[in-house]
């Protein structure tokens, strides 16, 4: 999620220091490793593997295959409490080569005996000793593996019957010296279908870490992987939202060259920040996440600070009390620069270890005088990672290995659920902060109204296949979770916000900015619904005088033309269930109208679909209210997906 993770984790590494240092010189082969020690060995040097979870992208006849070893994780980042354990004498890892074995998912069968060969070796998928001598890992090591798909269907055909295989399971094995096999199970779709689409509606993550968030709790992927997992994935555009407690001015002008050098026609990088951010309230935990983006007319300048300063936030040292950015004043930043703001993950929990707190709908969201937000805040990235069911097994929980315990596999968990936290955020402040900006319009639309936007991010640090972290708040009532961590299921590319973007995103992503800040979007996990007024009657919303979502409209309530709808979705998410109308006054929302879905369009509506508001709208008077919609897909597993709109604003100006 974000460094909020960081500082219990570096505090328990500090307790076990001593105990990591013993259990490397212990380590004089594998049968010389203890569970405990194992435990322990994890707390400090991190093994990853990450593939895609799915592949969408039929041009791509390779699954890229992310290897990364860390030989102790207390080297990354320049918080002082790090500081105080880099002195810690870890000796280099030898790296001999790495393992992959591959079956059907679901199968139940066994993992075949014999490694997938990708190169003429003999012991290892793929062998990283030269003259058989291996890799020296002193401090840190990453890799990609492109395994072929053809050598994948070429190997199951060999030891299974019935391929090809839609879905795979693989066993990654790597191999160090003196060190059991360090073994990590992912589950991949090799045939995913293509994502539904509406034509101008770009799928993006407004929330993603690269290899630039780097501290001894995270760290993200380089963008070369991160792009082929991106459009594996189907997105089009990816902010790179890494922390403001991580980069110096070097990075940060590192990671821009990084982005030019990775943008084409078919994905776009947007380089940003998620901000450290000291709450208005005066309060002992006031620790805030801001996701600031940069201007639209210019989005490579940054930030650049008063005086000519550099063009990153740096917040503090990372530590605990460490200075942070008052709110206001970071705010005031990103104006300046002509860029605009989304509150991070409100209402998820920041550990008071980091002094971390939530968002005040009055002193946070709202600028002094309470009629406006904050100068530079558009909204709030209220959906915040799709997670739906957790494991505390971060390296098997899809239970794939053959004594794995179904009880530490993937499990519904009901606090991390990705609707209960959405609605919540929606109950507590989205939904009373549009009341509120009513409100601002006055009873007779004397006034315009403040416009607040929701938006969408999967929050993922890599994370292709699956979450593995560890989490501070879940280390106070599950303290494994603090040593070995633990898996939930959000990954890249489950969670993404589509901004509507009529020419094209733009080279720089500069259309794509201009969506998020107009509110221009739409939120997703699958299905697509949007709306808007089609003023000039001709069966489009895609025109320049159309209304679409986030804009305004304004008619005599007689004349009012009829809102279209526009819906699709596809067999991985099932048929829309229900597709609800919100309409906000300043009383608050009514209830929830359904839509009748016509008959044999509950995949897609097939092109767009009136409906006179009229009737919802005669009530307001001459003041302003908005209408949004909420879609809902349930598939055959029986699992629920959504879509929400962000709103349109409408006022009658007459009867």
């Amino acid at each position: 999620m974000s460094d909020w993770r960081l500082k219990l984790f570096v505090a328990t590494l500090a307790a076990l220091a001593l105990g990591m240092a013993a259990a490397g010189r212990a380590r004089s082969s594998p049968q010389a490793v203890t569970t405990f020690e194992e435990k322990v060995s994890r707390a400090g040097v991190f093994f990853r593997a990450d593939s895609p979870r799915l592949l969408r992208d039929s041009r791509d006849s390779y699954l890229p295959l992310f290897l990364e070893i860390i030989n102790g994780v207390e080297k990354a980042g320049h918080s002082s409490l790090a500081t105080a354990v880099r002195k810690i004498k870890r000796d280099p890892l030898e790296l001999e080569g790495v393992k992959i074995f591959v079956e059907p998912a679901g199968s139940h069968r066994q993992f075949p005996d014999e490694p997938l060969m990708l190169g003429p070796y003999r012991d290892y998928s793929e062998d990283f000793q030269t003259n058989g001598k291996p890799i020296s890992i002193p401090d840190r090591w990453s890799h990609t593996l492109e395994i072929p798909l053809a050598e994948v269907e070429r190997y199951l055909s060999e030891h299974f019957i019935g391929s090809p295989f839609r879905t795979i399971d693989l066993r990654v094995e790597i191999n160090v010296a003196a060190w059991p096999a360090q073994e990590i199970y992912l589950r991949v779709a090799v045939h995913a279908p293509q994502l539904p689409e509406i034509p101008n509606w770009y799928r993006g993550d407004v929330h993603y870490h690269s290899a630039y968030t780097d501290n001894p709790a995270e760290r993200g992927y380089p963008l070369a992987v991160t792009k082929q997992a991106a459009m594996e994935a189907g997105l089009r555009w990816v902010i790179l939202a890494d922390h403001s407690t991580d980069p110096d001015p070097e990075r940060y002008e590192a990671e821009l060259r990084d982005v030019e050098s990775y943008r084409d026609g078919r994905l776009v990088f947007i380089r940003a920040e998620e901000v450290t951010v000291e709450s208005a309230k005066d309060l002992a935990l006031g620790t805030l996440h801001l996701l600031a983006l940069p201007s639209p007319d210019n989005p490579e300048e940054g930030f650049p600070g008063p005086a000519g300063q550099d063009s990153v936030f740096m917040t503090g040292d990372g530590s605990p009390g460490s200075a942070a950015t008052r709110i206001g004043e970071a705010l005031t930043r990103i104006t300046a620069a002509g860029g605009f703001a989304y509150a991070a993950h409100p209402f998820d929990p920041i550990s008071p270890l980091l002094r971390g707190g939530s968002w005040d709908l009055d002193l946070d969201f709202l600028a002094p005088d309470g009629k406006k937000l904050r100068d530079g805040l558009v909204g709030l990235e209220a959906w915040n990672r799709a997670t739906t069911e957790t494991a505390d097994d971060a390296r098997d929980p899809y239970c794939l290995h053959r004594e794995a315990d179904p009880a530490a596999c993937f499990q519904p968990d009901p606090q991390a659920n990705q609707y209960s936290r959405l609605e919540k955020a929606m109950s507590v402040a989205w939904i009373p902060l549009l009341r509120k900006g009513l409100e601002a319009g006055g009873k007779e639309g004397e006034g315009k109204p403040f416009k607040v936007f929701l938006a969408a991010g999967s929050d993922a640090h890599g994370d292709f296949n699956y979450e593995a972290t560890m989490d501070v708040v879940d280390f106070l009532s599950k303290p494994s979770r603090g040593v070995s961590g633990y898996a939930e299921d959000n990954a890249f590319g489950k969670l993404a916000t589509l901004a509507y973007c009529p020419l094209g995103m733009g080279p720089r992503g500069e259309s794509v900015l201009r969506a998020l800040r107009d509110g221009h979007t739409i939120l997703s996990n699958g299905p697509l619904v949007t709306s808007g007024f089609d003023t000039d009657g001709n069966g489009s919303l895609d025109d320049p005088e159309d209304i679409n979502v986030g804009s305004s409209a304004e008619y005599s309530l007689s004349s009012f033309p009829p809102l279209e709808l526009l819906w699709t979705t596809c067999d991985e998410f099932g048929p829309f269930v229900s597709i609800r109308l919100l309409v906000g006054t300043m009383a608050g929302e009514d209830p929830a109208i359904a839509i009748p879905l016509p008959a044999g369009k509950s995949m897609a509506s097939g092109g767009l679909v009136s409906m006179n508001v009229s009737p919802y709208l005669g009530k307001l008077g001459k003041a302003w209210g908005y209408v949004r919609f909420e879609g809902r897909t349930k598939n055959d597993a029986g699992e629920e997906f959504r879509c929400y709109t962000n709103p349109i604003w409408v006022r009658a100006t007459a009867p």
